[in-house]
């Protein structure tokens, strides 16, 4: 397991690592790499340092598609680093790479379910309780889906992860003028880590916290696309070797570099996005997401044997 290191950082989705297998090969600050002086700047753009070969291996990552639960810690405003470790943002990337298919299932912060050893709660409160052993022990309970591997990203991490890679791109149809977060504006354009971290957390939506998990569902895809663009540049192997080093997970570079270049020759980005099913409740005075289990069995079962997301769960 990797530490989070001195930047004290554990996201979201993107927590970009591994919805696909490349999440943090996000963008292209490295443009640079595509000039007529390609090769000559490959030989010094680190020097001293080798390059992790960007090359798959002989076998798959899994024989079977195989579940990353992808936790994003909100420290909050004004709280402090250390004693609020909540996991604002919780996504089940499922990952069939024969078929070359991705699918991204949101639990939404405040679905109330029974959190194992300790009590029933909002499921973002496992984190802060267990670790990432109960919060994959309550996942798995409560969507019956086996969890292979983790990453756990504190939002400073995201912030500065997408800053390293040069941004994503978004287009914006209306603006984001939230006062609890801050201001984007509409069009096209390349959110910096701030503004993505700002779109990533707004509950200033019609739906609230479900459109917010769309918007952060929105960010891994677009990423995805550029990052299946940058995936054959030199140094991109490096780049996310770095990325990977001060994150929590239990996924090997080896392994990460693989679902990455397996997803860079895909013929085209497959990734589909749902959000478990529910509707807002309350317990005692505080205001709760309900979850459906009938029909979020359906929709489990939907995405383990079909890798889809039926229209309703979208």
């Amino acid at each position: 397991m990797r530490k989070r290191t001195g930047l004290n950082i554990a996201v979201f989705m993107l927590s970009l690592l591994v919805a696909a297998g490349c999440a943090f090969m996000l963008l292209d600050v490295w443009g640079w790499l595509q000039e007529e002086n390609i090769a000559a700047s490959e030989l010094v753009v680190f020097p001293g340092v080798e390059e992790p070969p960007m090359t798959l291996p002989a076998e798959p990552v899994s024989d079977e598609p195989f579940n990353v639960l992808i936790l994003g810690l909100d420290h909050g405003l004004d709280r402090p680093v250390q004693g609020y470790e909540r996991s604002d943002v919780i996504i089940i990337a499922h990952i069939d790479e024969a078929a070359g298919k991705a699918v991204l299932l949101s639990l939404p912060r405040d679905s109330y379910v029974s959190i194992p050893g300790y009590r029933k709660s909002k499921i973002n409160e496992a984190y802060q309780a267990g670790g990432v052993d109960l919060a994959v022990h309550t996942v798995e309970q409560v969507t019956g889906m086996r969890i292979r591997n983790y990453v756990v990203v504190d939002f400073d991490e995201f912030m500065w992860l997408v800053d390293l890679f040069g941004g994503v791109p978004v287009t914006m149809e209306e603006p984001l003028n939230d006062p609890k977060v801050g201001y984007i504006g509409a069009g096209g354009q390349q959110l910096d880590g701030e503004h993505a971290l700002m779109l990533a957390r707004s509950r200033d939506y019609p739906q609230g916290d479900l459109e917010r998990v769309r918007q952060q569902q929105r960010i891994i895809i677009q990423a995805l696309y550029k990052g299946k663009e940058m995936a054959s540049y030199p140094g991109a192997a490096w780049f996310l070797s770095i990325a990977l080093d001060p994150l929590e997970t239990n996924l090997t570079q080896d392994e990460v570099i693989a679902l990455a270049r397996g997803f860079a020759e895909l013929p085209v980005v497959d990734v589909q996005g749902g959000v478990a099913p529910g509707k807002p409740g309350m317990v005692g005075a505080a205001s709760v997401y309900i979850l459906d289990e009938t029909a979020l069995r359906e929709l489990v079962r939907n995405i383990e044997q079909l890798c889809f997301v039926p229209e309703e769960f979208r």
